[in-house]
């Protein structure tokens, strides 16, 4: 399972999260971890739009953690 640390607003994390998405061979879930609470309403659509599994978030003090599943 791969962690991505994003501490940047958008576009940034979705660009290495596109990155990550487009050299997987299969399915594989990732974790997010980022201090944009935000993210969790962006990723949710953006799993819909793209095929991809939203598995779920928890707080953690001032950061996120966003577990997907990544499909090709």
């Amino acid at each position: 399972m791969k962690e991505l640390e994003i501490k940047d607003a958008c576009p940034s994390g979705f660009i290495q999260i596109m990155e990550v998405w487009k050299n997987i061979k299969g399915e594989e879930e990732i974790i997010i971890r980022t201090p944009w609470g935000g993210m969790v309403d962006d990723l949710k659509n953006w799993c819909k739009e793209t095929g991809n599994e939203f598995l779920g978030y928890e707080k953690n003090g001032g950061e996120t953690l966003i577990r997907l599943k990544l499909k090709r």
